[in-house]
């Protein structure tokens, strides 16, 4: 329908204007072109409106007013400076070329219109920038300059740049077109014969009056790479070293100088023509080619000089006098990059302390921290999301993005816990299912949330569910929800109509299903006929105009993907991508970590640069790029300034500000008054779900790999690096990410939330130390780094690996398990501090091959040398000590012990093996036959060694 109707539009437009012409009458082409301009702008007109409605309706429509009118004014900003440059640019050409100059006016403002659409945000900074209190130690610049009015000089200089060059080319085809060359008899003339001097000077002036000015504009420039010898890479830290100081500096002041001289030169040319023509002209050249070589000769001037100044001096200084005495020289600078790169991703503010990891692990120790071993995760999330989509996903329109690692209160204990959201993906539906109706009116949303402990399992090595099924059951009032329906969340893509004529489909329950209208406030209101025109046109849904189920109450929900929403409200911020659900007060809601990023902090290293590559993580093939922190990849600053909350109900969206003495979010605060809140006003009940995100601590921890060395000499010998350390996950070693653990500081008997990320030194296996952002109230946003002594050997979770790998029974257990029939998952190793000492901590999964989902199986356990294993995590903490445990570690269920899952494996193995022997018999393939009972053989006597009692880690040598 709406095809139609665009094209009626048009071809009556096109019909006016072409019976205008023929007809001679302006009246109607005029008329042919105001319908087709018109409805071009109609049609446009729509969807700018619906986006508006949108923004109204989630309380930001004055942020959404702001963009507009700043992007409409820097656009005519734009093209008015642009055009009055370029005007006076083409200014001395003549009257008589009027197409160069029309040309080059329209280039331009289409240029200058541009560049004031995509640099709004930059304006915007400049014009609300504030001052940071922090200088740069070369030129004593406030590093607020770098943020926020370096990036608008920049974007100022290019468009002036582009328009002088602009100019330059115009005057250049002004002066082409009045003489156009040709060659005759092997010479080169430009045109007919000039009679006069005057027309000669007529035609260059432009040209030397363009060149000037474009001098003058690179000159601009020269004075602005200055400062971006902040980015240096030249020396051996970002930033400006000593050959930037003692010979760029100085070169790019000869070289601006230089272009000033050379402009005045040229715009003083016309008065000095005769001297000109008269030198040029010992050389055999008539005045004309005299003029074009003149303008060849001072850009000769200039490119050499340019490559003496700033190319070749700074390069053999550098290696003649620099390189010699390296360390001497660029002290200062590399002490400069150390200090501004840890400010840029706020190392400064961590709290080195020192490990001492001196006591042994003992029962007293272990009934002192209780309700840490009691939190101690056993859940690897990459296997419960397997477990969750098995059991919990109910029906196949149901999905799990993910599964999240959060703490809450439960009862009077305060519990890590591991949680997912059950969305809506309609996708899954079956194709017979994938009807108009059933994706817009029926199918509109998720149902509830799966919540367990992270240590708890069933006896069948499955997880303890404490909120399950559908619709929800849960086992502590503290944890109900009233309000399961996910609108809004990770997977809901595509736009619905809630409330309509048509009930919503709520959840499945035995054979029938329950139907709900919605009562909320999400979405925008679709209460009338001209609404549904706009939606009708803005969705490309003739379908959504003509049906007949939207009614008056009805509210169409659009923008429902989380990070999709909040990229729209505030741009102007980088998003975590690892959204995670929270349950408080019977609601669900989403938390993201928002960040301001910079790539303008002055003398700090970007995170992806050349030098931050091969050290901290990146070797064998491995980036940021495969471990999701994309968005933080090119950037040298770094703040976690803003939370963000979308319900998942009513789909509303609120930023709380974390760091209000971030320079760049206090700027945001100032362009868009009224979006962010103060983390003040974040209800108790979310507060305390906000977490220390994992990609800025993985951003951190690369960079403190290298620059937790801030002495310069140790710096530039590059002698204390530090690398993530390794685990293995479905047998492949991959990089330790950063995992979230209950821990008790030594200043404190509480328990908290923390997120930590180990390390080791590089090409060396044995633990360093360890990062952790602290998660839970005052201490939120607290980074502490702990370094082991130089003098211990803490093994590293690669080392344990190795010692499972090594130990005779458990090594032959699992490779048992691993061979036909089933799949050996091993889980994260994770490092926990427990008082003063380590305890290493990694569950066993098994996954049979007819089963979609792994089980724990197995605990391992190491202190020191000391390895322990068993069917549970108490029973394995028991094998470590002599002396019986005095209070109780594990969960209150424990695994059934009359089938292990190896004993099932040999029972299937035995199995096999005898019905392939009395097939073979039967076959009369009698080697084949042999080969089956002796596996038959092998298989019972690994049985009968398998019901003997497990050897303690003492009877293992």
């Amino acid at each position: 329908m709406y095809s139609a109707i665009l094209a009626g539009l048009f071809l009556a437009a096109a019909g006016l204007g072409i019976w205008g012409v023929r007809r001679g009458s302006v009246v109607r082409v005029t008329l042919g072109v105001v319908l087709g301009v018109a409805t071009l702008v109609f049609f446009w007109f729509l969807g700018f409106w619906g986006e508006q409605l949108w923004f109204e309706a989630l309380g930001y429509e004055d942020r959404f007013w702001k963009v507009v009118f700043t992007q409409a004014a820097m656009l005519l900003v734009g093209a008015a400076l642009a055009f009055a440059v370029i005007w006076l640019l083409t200014w001395p050409i003549s009257r008589s070329h009027r197409y160069p100059r029309y040309v080059a006016w329209g280039f331009a403002a289409y240029v200058g219109a541009n560049w004031g659409l995509v640099n709004w945000e930059t304006v915007l900074i400049y014009l609300s920038a504030v001052r940071t209190e922090l200088a740069d130690p070369i030129f004593g610049k406030d590093t607020g300059f770098y943020l926020f009015r370096l990036p608008f000089y920049d974007a100022l200089y290019l468009l002036v740049w582009t328009v002088a060059l602009v100019g330059l080319v115009a005057a250049v085809a002004a002066a082409a077109a009045d003489a156009p060359i040709r060659i005759t008899r092997g010479q080169i003339e430009f045109g007919r014969r000039i009679s006069s001097e005057g027309e000669i000077l007529q035609r260059f002036r432009p040209i030397y009056f363009s060149a000037a000015a474009f001098l003058l504009v690179v000159a601009a420039g020269r004075f602005l790479a200055r400062y971006h010898l902040m980015y240096s890479k030249w020396g051996v830290a970002q930033g400006p070293g000593w050959t930037d100081v003692h010979v760029r500096v100085p070169g790019y002041w000869i070289v601006l100088f230089a272009c000033v001289l050379l402009a005045a030169g040229l715009i003083a040319a016309p008065l000095y023509r005769r001297r000109i023509t008269g030198f040029f002209g010992r050389f055999g050249l008539p005045s004309s080619q005299g003029h074009a070589a003149f303008l060849a000769s001072a850009g000769g001037v200039l490119a050499v000089l340019w490559f003496l100044v700033l190319a070749a001096a700074p390069g053999l200084v550098q290696w003649l006098r620099v390189e010699p005495n390296e360390l001497t020289l660029e002290s200062p600078y590399i002490a400069h990059n150390i200090a501004f790169t840890r400010v840029g991703f706020g190392l400064d503010r961590i709290e080195g302390r020192e490990f001492p990891a001196a006591e042994a692990l003992t029962p007293a120790m272990v009934a002192e921290h209780e309700r840490l071993f009691r939190n101690i995760r056993l859940w690897d999330w990459r296997v419960l999301d397997a477990v969750y989509k098995q059991f919990q996903e109910i029906r196949l329109y149901y999905e799990f993005a993910d599964v999240d690692v959060d703490r809450y209160a439960i009862g009077d204990d305060y519990r890590q816990v591991m949680v997912s959201a059950r969305e809506m993906e309609q996708a899954n539906l079956p194709p017979q299912s994938q009807t108009f109706v059933n994706r817009r009116f029926k199918y509109t949303h998720g149902y509830g949330v799966t919540l367990t402990t992270v240590n708890e399992f069933t006896p069948q090595g499955l997880p303890n569910l404490l909120v399950k099924n559908i619709p929800p059951v849960s086992a502590y009032p503290s944890l109900e929800v009233d309000v399961p329906q996910i609108y809004y969340g990770e997977l809901t893509r595509s736009y619905v109509i809630a409330n309509s004529s048509e009930a919503e489909f709520d959840y499945p329950r035995g054979d029938q299903n329950v139907y709900i209208h919605y009562d909320g406030r999400g979405g925008v209101a679709l209460g009338n006929l001209w609404r549904k025109f706009l939606y009708g046109w803005k969705f490309g849904g003739t379908r959504l105009f003509l049906s007949g189920y939207p009614t008056s109450e009805s509210r169409i929900m659009f923008h429902r993907q989380i990070l999709e929403r909040v990229n729209l409200l505030a741009p102007f911020l980088e998003f975590d991508d690892d959204p995670y659900v929270v349950l408080a007060g019977g609601r669900l809601f989403w938390i993201i970590d928002a960040y301001t990023t910079s790539r303008y902090f002055p003398y700090s290293e970007p995170l992806m640069s050349r030098r931050m590559g091969g050290y901290a993580g990146f070797e064998r093939g491995e980036s940021l790029w495969n471990d999701g922190a994309e968005s933080l990849a090119a950037v040298n600053y770094v703040r976690n300034s803003v939370k963000v909350v979308v319900d998942a109900f009513h789909g509303s969206v609120d930023f709380y500000v974390f760091e209000p003495q971030d320079p760049l979010i206090r700027v945001w605060d100032r362009v868009f008054p009224g979006l962010l809140k103060p983390a003040e006003q974040m209800p108790e009940e979310l507060l305390v779900h906000v977490r220390y995100p994992i990609d800025l601590l993985l951003a951190q921890g690369l960079v403190y790999a290298k620059y937790h060395m801030t002495d310069p000499a140790v710096f530039y010998n590059q002698e204390d690096l530090w690398i993530r350390t390794t685990e293995k996950y479905y047998n492949q070693v991959i990089p330790v990410e950063p995992y979230y653990i209950m821990w008790e500081p030594p200043e404190t008997d509480d328990l908290e939330f923390i997120l930590m990320l180990p390390f080791t030194p590089k090409n060396r296996q044995v633990m360093i130390g360890w990062l952790a952002g602290m998660c839970d109230g005052e201490n939120y946003g607290r980074l502490l780094a702990y370094q082991f002594p130089k003098d211990k050997r803490i093994l590293g979770p690669q080392q344990v690996e190795t010692k499972i790998d090594q130990d005779p029974y458990l090594s032959a257990q699992l490779t048992l398990w691993d061979q036909r029939g089933s799949t050996v998952i091993r889980g994260n190793v994770l490092a926990i501090p427990v008082g003063p000492t380590l305890l290493y901590v990694e569950p066993i999964y098994l996954q049979a091959e007819t089963a979609a989902y792994p089980e724990l199986r197995l605990v391992a356990v190491m202190h020191n040398d000391d390895l322990s294993y068993a069917e549970t995590f108490e029973q394995a903490l028991r094998g470590l000590f002599e002396e019986e445990l005095t209070a109780p570690v594990g969960p209150a269920t424990q695994p059934q012990r009359a089938a292990p899952a190896a004993m099932d494996v040999l029972i299937r193995q035995a199995d096999q093996a005898f019905d392939d022997y009395l097939r073979l018999m039967g076959e009369k393939k009698f080697p084949e036959a042999s080969e089956a009972l002796g596996r038959l053989g092998s298989a019972l006597e690994q049985l009968t060694s398998e019901r003997q009692p497990s050897p303690g880690p003492q009877e293992q040598e």
